[in-house]
């Protein structure tokens, strides 16, 4: 769950901490203000958070669909990729689940998917041994074929988007 503090924009004004849609509305009631700037203060999801652009218009999504990710989530590393994309903050919380995430190395990557994807054993280890794993991954990268979003975590599937 996240804490957020409502920072008035008229700095004569007193702010307050919300953590959940009922504090928030709670506080806006009795507030003399009516326009303010949501500050994230602390959670697991300040990346996410960030990248949402959170605002007095779209909080009750934070609250109803995103606060209960962490930013190490999948969901939440997918939603932070499709939304810089281009893609809108609701497309992207509906498009999530299509996003693949590859935990590891492009090497790894690339390795496990031709290993997935191809008989093996039709292919001699003598040649098996020589198989350039690294200059696939990078031809993948070079090709926009997958995606690093964080160091190690990799979008596999970026042609869909």
């Amino acid at each position: 769950m996240a804490t957020i503090y409502i920072n008035p924009y008229d700095i004569s004004k007193t702010g307050f901490y919300a953590e959940d849609i009922a504090s928030y509305a709670k506080g806006m009631e009795a507030a003399d203000f009516e326009e303010a700037e949501i500050d994230y203060i602390d959670g697991d999801s300040p990346k996410l958070f960030a990248a949402c652009g959170i605002n007095q218009s779209n909080l009750d999504i934070w609250y109803a669909d995103l606060d209960h990710l962490a930013d190490a989530d999948d969901e939440a590393i997918a939603i932070r990729y499709l939304l810089d994309t281009g893609l809108s903050l609701d497309d992207a919380i509906g498009r999530a689940d299509e996003v693949q995430i590859h935990h590891g190395t492009a090497e790894d990557f690339a390795q496990d998917l031709i290993e997935e994807t191809t008989d093996m054993s039709a292919i001699p280890d003598v040649i098996q041994y020589h198989i350039d794993w690294t200059g696939i991954a990078r031809d993948m990268r070079l090709n926009s074929e997958i995606t690093e979003v964080e160091y190690g975590i990799w979008v596999v599937n970026c042609y869909d988007f």
